[in-house]
């Protein structure tokens, strides 16, 4: 008797038999199927294989239905999730269907053919010399037919996008396929529009704000062997192509690239996977490398090539630091040094433009008693309320929770304090110091969608916007030549946080904030304000000294034994009771701690830093090895007998 081995979207880590009577000359691995599950469910699950006896012993339930007339899921998907499912500690169903078009979850599939983009005309510059230097070394790794990692580490406005461009050229010669991933949805139409342009039709863009039907369709043209080139954000690296032959991760460094649902995956270290099956060229490209991939270029496990000039031999922009330590104004802080606001004034007078940067949204962040210092936080989240002058109120960013502004502390009756500086607060500020000026805040609570944001980009590439203030938003990849002036309103939001990476994201998010001044030929400045000028993530950044930061950060990660010297695992609880919450970590604590091998130390548990989020009480532990080999036949042994349930996160992004 034969049996079809299914896996199922459901957090159970082994694959379910089935008996498949009727249905013979139809079962194949990689095609879809409907299977009863438990008394009364029914659900689609994937074949991932065909066993060749059962157990007699046991009575299989018969497959229900088979859902494709083709398979689905390649060899190499198969392989690909199987890898993710143990390396990530998820089921392998769950690894499937994350990596699939969400319309093959359900059981109706339609096709229409997808919309066409419209087109326009870019201008392409000839390649410098470092361009056809690193255009030249890709090409000689193309020819090898070796899998190989590139990190093509570029200083902002050096050209990396032309150098990806090349690649994909001569992938597409050698009559093989191309990903391009970046990591924002909103950098998808100008990437799309140089790729279309050069490329032509055979471009298919994949992401979640597509509907259902849409991805399916382009899900099905890029499985039918109709598209060559595959832009998207992470979920791209699934595109079922069957000739792959390069993978290009544009700002490699950055935590979108990490899956928050199961399973919690990297598509960095999915495309490196991938390209080891597919024998394909892997490119990392960036101005401000992750550490770990600074560390694996160090140390040789990547290729590293450099382009330190911008095209056209443009000057970078001269950086200044303000210490703002001494700056008040009336006994409160200023949010304009005067440096900013003269540099602002003289740069709007010459008809340039000006990004203003703060990572913070709202009016005020937090509200404080000043006398017996109570901080007003979200009764269903343990975090600040933050105050929003426009809809007269305190809101929480996690839960939408939101109430009145007491008009005295609630606990010892004290006049309550306003502390902290967000995005809408600098932008009423603004309107005062320029009112006659175009003005707007780019932030996730003026931007709702996809229309909203291109029309704000649009209108300030045209001209008619003269400042932009907004969060981290504004970072990512845009080129907006008549910008000379970037001002960091504070570069010490994220230095606080309790993350060992805090330093490294303050990095590479000022960096990357100041790499959108004098992107074209006027030469452009920016000024960071600090009450920190003496930190080494930003005293790098006004030296322009990479090895200074990096190499400091590695020695502080060595001598902690911190990533990348060792791999973490966040293992974490929630509960709406705190009492079971601290039971269950500390029965997961004992389990790890009776069967710890050599190499792994345990750290914790302890409540997160976001020790509450929407009533749930929220607790981790930390596991910390050498090896990440053994982890998934470790962990399993150790929790087997676990019934309540937790989340495992393999090389964790965010510790909070």
């Amino acid at each position: 008797m034969k049996l079809a081995e299914v896996a199922l979207n459901l957090p159970i880590k082994q694959t379910f038999s089935y008996t498949f009577t009727g249905f013979e000359k139809d079962i194949k691995i990689g095609k879809r199927v409907f299977v009863p599950f438990g008394r009364e469910r029914k659900i689609i699950g994937y074949i991932v294989g065909i066993a060749e006896r059962g157990n007699k012993k046991i009575t299989y339930k018969n497959i229900l239905r088979v859902l494709d007339e083709e398979t689905i899921l390649t060899p190499e998907i198969l392989s690909l999730t199987k890898w993710m499912a143990e390396y990530y500690q998820s089921s392998w169903g769950q690894a499937i269907t994350l990596a699939t078009s969400p319309a093959l979850h359900s059981k109706v599939t339609p096709f229409s053919p997808p919309p066409q983009l419209i087109m326009e005309k870019i201008l392409l510059l000839p390649p410098t010399e470092q361009q056809d230097k690193a255009i030249a070394e890709i090409r000689s790794l193309i020819e090898s037919g070796k899998k190989e990692t590139i990190l093509l580490e570029g200083v902002t406005a050096s050209g990396k996008t032309e150098v990806y461009l090349r690649a994909i050229g001569y992938i597409l010669e050698k009559n093989r396929q191309a990903i391009y991933l970046v990591p924002e949805i909103s950098l998808i139409p100008q990437t799309s529009l140089w790729i279309k342009k050069r490329f032509g039709k055979r471009v298919a863009i994949l992401h979640s704000q597509l509907s259902n039907r849409e991805r399916y369709n382009r899900w099905q043209e890029i499985r039918k062997g109709k598209i060559d080139i595959v832009i998207g954000p992470r979920s791209a690296v699934f595109a079922p192509l069957s000739r792959l032959g390069l993978i290009i991760i544009d700002e490699e460094f950055e935590t979108s690239y990490k899956e928050d649902r199961e399973p919690k995956y990297h598509a960095r270290e999915v495309a490196g996977k991938r390209a080891e099956f597919t024998q394909s060229l892997l490119i990392l490209g960036t101005a401000t490398p992750s550490l770990e991939s600074y560390y694996y270029a160090r140390t040789g496990k990547y290729k590293l090539i450099k382009l330190t000039e911008r095209v056209e031999k443009r000057a970078l922009p001269e950086i200044h630091l303000v210490n703002m330590r001494d700056r008040y104004r009336g006994g409160k802080p200023a949010i304009f040094s005067k440096e900013l606001r003269s540099l602002m004034e003289e740069r709007l007078l010459k008809g340039e433009q000006i990004i203003l940067f703060l990572n913070r949204k709202g009016y005020h962040t937090t509200l404080l008693c000043r006398k017996c210092g109570f901080i007003l936080k979200c009764k269903h989240c343990s975090l600040p309320l933050t105050y929003y002058r426009s809809r007269k109120g305190l809101y929480c960013h996690y839960c939408n929770f939101h109430q009145k502004v007491p008009s005295n502390c609630p606990v010892c009756g004290s006049k309550i304090s306003f502390l902290g500086l967000g995005t809408e607060r600098v932008e009423r500020e603004l309107k005062k110091l320029f009112p006659d000026i175009g003005i707007k805040r780019l932030d996730a609570d003026t931007i709702k969608k996809e229309k909203s944001l291109r029309n704000l980009l649009t209108n300030f590439a045209q001209g008619k916007i003269k400042i932009v203030l907004g969060t981290q938003l504004l970072a990512k990849g845009h080129h907006f030549p008549n910008v000379t002036l970037i001002g960091v309103l504070n570069a010490d939001t994220s230095l606080n946080l309790a993350d060992f990476r805090a330093a490294e994201r303050t990095f590479q998010l000022l960096f990357q904030v100041a790499g959108r001044s004098g992107r074209g030929e006027i030469p452009g400045e920016v000024i960071i304000q600090t009450y920190l000028p003496e930190h080494y993530a930003i005293k790098s950044l006004k030296e322009r000294n990479f090895s200074l930061f990096y190499e400091k950060e590695l020695a502080l990660r060595k001598e902690l034994g911190y990533p990348p010297y060792t791999h973490f695992v966040n293992i974490r609880v929630k509960g709406r009771k705190e009492d079971k919450v601290k039971k269950n970590i500390q029965t997961l604590s004992e389990r790890l701690n009776s069967e710890k091998q050599k190499g792994m130390e345990i750290l914790g548990p302890a409540p997160c830093s976001h020790g509450k989020i929407k009533n749930y009480f929220r607790y981790h532990l930390i596991l910390k090895l050498r090896e990440i080999e053994g982890l998934n036949s470790f962990l399993t042994k150790s929790l087997k007998e676990i019934k309540f349930p937790y989340s495992i996160d393999v090389d964790p992004m965010n510790m909070l």
